[in-house]
């Protein structure tokens, strides 16, 4: 008997994709992952807070940042300069009482301008020292004048002490001085007499 022969032909069946690996883990079993939030950027609420510093109400502001170097001195009181006396070149120097009247009676028996210069200035308020005080009260006496004459700063009510210039004496011995006018030289700042200028009376020129 015959056999009906079939012929197959033979195709070639293309060649299958590779299987993917199976899925591992979570992904396999279907659980879709999601991703954490990001923290929050808000400060935490029990997380301890800075205090401000506050000033108390009487603090002083804090000093200026100054360059170092030296100080400048501090001012101090102002310092008095002594006072130039009116005359440098005196024509007497009173210290010693002994011999005085005759130096000046001779001085003033020349008709000229004589300068009594006083090594101790005594106080305005004072009488003038023995024998001053009786040759200006011989020229008070007799009609002449004497003056205060205040030097260095404005003089001040010198007026109450012209009764306490003068001393006593006898007129005869300083009967020179009749010619003349005194003028006291007084130190304002200290209110001391320190020359005592003899001139030439108006009336008697």
């Amino acid at each position: 008997m015959g056999f009906c022969g079939v012929a197959v032909s033979a195709q070639t069946a293309p060649s299958a994709a590779p299987a993917a690996a199976p899925a591992t883990g979570a992904q396999g079993r279907g659980v879709r992952i999601i991703a954490p939030d990001a923290p929050p950027t808000s400060p935490v609420a029990n997380a301890p807070q800075a205090t401000p510093t506050v000033a108390p109400a009487n603090a002083l502001p804090p000093a200026p940042t100054t360059m170092a170097g030296p100080r400048p001195p501090l001012a101090g009181p102002p310092v008095l300069k002594a006072c130039e006396r009116p005359f440098a070149r005196p024509t007497l120097h009173f210290a010693d009482p002994a011999g005085f009247d005759a130096k000046l009676r001779s001085k003033l028996r020349g008709g000229q301008s004589v300068v009594v210069d006083f090594e101790s200035p005594y106080p305005a308020g004072n009488e003038a020292p023995a024998p001053i005080g009786a040759w200006l009260n011989e020229i008070q006496k007799t009609g002449g004048a004497v003056t205060v004459d205040a030097y260095c700063v404005k003089g001040r009510g010198f007026g109450q002490f012209f009764a306490k210039l003068f001393g006593g004496g006898p007129a005869e011995p300083y009967k020179a001085a009749r010619r003349y006018d005194a003028v006291l030289h007084v130190d304002s700042v200290d209110q001391v007499v320190s020359q005592i200028e003899f001139t030439r009376r108006k009336a008697a020129r």
